[in-house]
């Protein structure tokens, strides 16, 4: 018997339409898990950098020696997972973008994004921790891929939170102390330079150069966990030096270092005369040392200063034979690269590259290497085309 017409035409649709979602559920759900493959959760932390204790001379000598040389060699990962395509888009969160550091790092998450064919949005948090919270909330809003940001992750906790249940990766470039995922503070991942390295390498110079005999006064802002850690790592070697003396240690918030300095360095230099070596987590206080010294009368001969980070005005200072004789950079660039590859790792819910950018130290007789002349640190080891090799797959010769 022959079915009514519009039954016939409804179990016709139905088949239709069983077929059609027959086709289109297996896309969507392979839509949907190349999304939820995504991994915001941090890792495990990674082991503490482990501080040494005493150095020789001429172990110091060596460290020197070592860290000074050009760093032609690629020491970071030759695989990986391979970036996705697609329209993505990552949002970089400045805590302050008149400070140098943070808009070399930033360039380096834009040359990286832009070798995969994704976009970075940046907000700056213009100096202000509020106006850094204000920053992420509005990175947030943007829904990222990930965010990337050089600010203190303690400070802000709830937006990290935020982003990690909404599957939005943080990483951080020095937003902690340690390299490696950071679970207590939510980082996917923290991208700085081992902080006991940069701490024996200050204190291997001061040793090596003094011949041993050097009295320090280290100068901190305590406010920084990164910058408690280097204090240590720096200090301990020196005071465990026979013959050196660590004289003593201040802690001054960076923030008040133009209005304080000059009383500060009187009072050293009536506390300990005018002959000394000064070692500090970070070169922000170097301007206002030197011109306190300067002021004072004392010579370039008799106190010398060691520094971390090394903005271009440590570079100058460096170059210029001032105050300043010698500083351990971080990465410019490359940090940015190493960002990308991290937002790259958790995409493809796998675990961050297990790698630190060796430490470098400046002095005059190579201050102008490794990106000196346009006064950033720029390992000349081609960094850029292996991340590039790793993330589309390819073999192209990076020389």
């Amino acid at each position: 018997m022959l079915k009514r017409p519009h039954e016939y035409a409804l179990r016709v649709s139905l088949t239709r339409l069983a077929v059609l979602s027959a086709v289109l559920v297996p896309a969507t759900i392979a839509a949907g898990s190349a999304i939820a493959e995504t991994r915001a959760e941090p890792f495990p932390a990674w082991p503490e950098p482990v501080i040494q204790e005493k150095l020789s001379v001429d172990e110091a000598k060596a460290i020197v020696a070592e860290r000074t040389k050009p760093q032609t060699e690629w020491k970071g990962p030759t695989s990986g997972p391979k970036a996705p395509t697609g329209d993505f888009t990552i949002a970089y969160v400045s805590p302050d973008q008149s400070y140098t550091p943070h808009v070399l790092w930033g360039k380096g998450v834009e040359e990286g994004a832009k070798a995969l064919g994704w976009k970075v949005m940046t907000f700056n948090g213009q100096g202000t921790v509020s106006g850094t919270l204000a920053a992420m909330q509005q990175a947030l809003a943007a829904n990222p891929t990930a965010i990337v940001t050089p600010a203190d992750a303690n400070a802000l906790q709830k937006p990290i939170k935020d982003a990690v249940a909404r599957h939005i990766p943080v990483i951080g470039i020095h937003a902690t102390a340690f390299p490696g995922p950071s679970p207590d503070l939510g980082l996917y991942h923290n991208i700085v330079s081992n902080p006991a390295e940069i701490g024996q390498t200050e204190a291997a110079y001061v040793i090596a150069m003094s011949a041993g005999k050097a009295h320090n006064i280290h100068m901190v802002d305590n406010s920084y966990a990164i910058a408690r850690f280097k204090a240590k790592a720096t200090t301990t070697p020196i005071a465990n030096c026979s013959d050196c003396k660590m004289l003593e240690t201040i802690n001054m918030p960076l923030g008040d270092a133009s209005a304080r300095m000059n009383a500060a360095v009187s009072g050293l230099l009536a506390r300990y005369g005018d002959s000394w070596w000064m070692t500090t987590c970070c070169d922000g206080y170097y301007t206002n040392v030197a011109a306190a010294l300067r002021a004072a009368g004392a010579s370039t001969d008799k106190i010398k200063l060691v520094g971390a980070d090394a903005p271009p005005s440590a570079y100058d200072m460096i170059r210029k034979g001032g105050f300043e004789v010698a500083s351990v950079p971080e990465p410019s660039s490359l940090f940015g690269y190493m960002a990308v590859d991290a937002v790259v790792h958790a995409m493809a819910g796998q675990e961050p590259a297990h790698f630190v950018q060796p430490v470098f130290l400046i002095v005059k007789d190579n201050v102008d290497s490794e990106g000196g002349k346009n006064n950033e640190f720029v390992p000349s080891n081609n960094f850029a085309c292996h991340y590039v090799n790793i993330w589309k797959g390819t073999n192209t010769a990076c020389k």
